[in-house]
């Protein structure tokens, strides 16, 4: 996965000059309830979005679970609407130079429901939703395996080309504690 080096700086900056709020650490156990709240990053390509529906509850919501979905406005028809999951678009406008999200009042929205777990679906970089996982304070936050993968997720996951994605979205769904 290629990163790019204008995003590498970004990040190495905010880790210099920006002190990181860590979050409790987590425990994960059969005796555990799961999760209640989940931020998913959606993935902006139409390829990647067809596999994303997997986990995608929007029409089939998880009764007693806070579910929300980031993505780019552009992306946004690959998804189904619903109004038992609150969607947050983005649109090219919000991004700055280095392809992260200036807006504060789309971070605001964002940040405005805390949610225990953030699952980032992109299987390749996207720089809005690495910086979004880097930033938002959420104790479990799980992504697929990159050069910066260790400094934005709790749990990275390896995506192999040739290898079923399905299957880890099954990891992901045992992971959080939600039952399909």
């Amino acid at each position: 996965m290629e990163i790019p080096v204008q995003f590498r700086l970004l990040l190495f900056g905010k880790m210099i000059f920006y002190e990181k709020h860590n979050p409790a650490q987590i425990k994960i156990s059969k005796e555990g309830g799961g999760v209640k709240s989940i931020l998913y990053l959606l993935p902006e390509k139409k390829e990647d979005a067809k596999i994303a529906h997997y986990l995608i509850k929007a029409d089939d919501h998880l009764p007693g679970y806070t579910i929300g979905y980031v993505c780019n406005e552009k992306s946004k028809h690959y998804y189904p609407e619903s109004i038992n999951v609150k969607f947050i678009y983005y649109k090219d406008d919000d991004l700055n130079l280095f392809g992260t999200i200036k807006s504060v009042v789309l971070l605001d929205q964002i940040k405005s429901i805390k949610y225990d777990a953030l699952v980032d679906l992109n299987t390749n970089f996207c720089a809005p939703t690495s910086m979004l996982a880097y930033e938002l304070n959420i104790p479990l936050k799980i992504g697929f395996n990159s050069l910066i993968a260790d400094k934005l997720y709790t749990i990275t996951l390896e995506h192999r080309d040739g290898t079923f994605l399905e299957n880890r979205f099954q990891l992901i769904e045992r992971l959080l504690g939600i039952e399909s």
